[in-house]
């Protein structure tokens, strides 16, 4: 299938692997990962292989048959596999430098180059990396991230933290 693109823009947090945690239930919840990921990201999927579905079961169901929320996304993702969710389920973590299924920040020079500031908005994330105004910038950022792995920024409103935007690739 190749890699998918995924981002995610959640209120901000001091402790980012909590947000990051918080996120990834909120997903699987919803039932957006696998099928319900692509089709969340891409719009109608009409003609999509539904094979690509691996589970039968509802988000609720495997929560009653695992027990809680954190068993049943193992659960999924080992019935995944090495393919993985294409959603943020596939990040297990933070991590300081970019590495597999974890969400790495971007460094301060990288902030800087991208944005002209190390304190991006919500706006200049949405106009440079979602709607491809700057196609250069968008292009960097998003082939700087491997299959597999995610990363973060922190965005401010008056030099105050107020969201963190995720993104990363799906494995496949």
């Amino acid at each position: 299938m190749g890699g998918k693109p995924w981002h995610y823009f959640v209120p901000h947090c001091t402790d980012i692997n909590s947000a990051l945690q918080v996120l990834r239930e909120q997903e699987f919840c919803a039932g957006r990962y696998g099928f319900g990921a692509l089709e969340h990201f891409f719009g109608n999927l009409e003609n999509f292989d539904r094979d690509y579905i691996n589970s039968e079961e509802s988000p609720e169901e495997l929560i009653e048959e695992y027990g809680n929320v954190q068993a049943a996304i193992e659960a999924v993702l080992d019935e995944y596999g090495s393919e993985g969710t294409a959603s943020i389920l596939d990040m297990l973590g933070i991590s300081l430098v970019p590495e597999s299924s974890a969400v790495s920040p971007i460094s301060r020079n990288d902030l800087l180059e991208l944005f002209g500031t190390d304190k991006p908005t919500r706006e200049m994330v949405e106009s440079i990396l979602i709607e491809e105004q700057d196609l250069d910038a968008c292009e960097e950022f998003w082939s700087s991230i491997s299959r597999g792995e995610g990363r973060y920024i922190v965005l401010y409103t008056e030099n105050q933290p107020v969201e963190i935007f995720f993104a990363g690739y799906s494995f496949d």
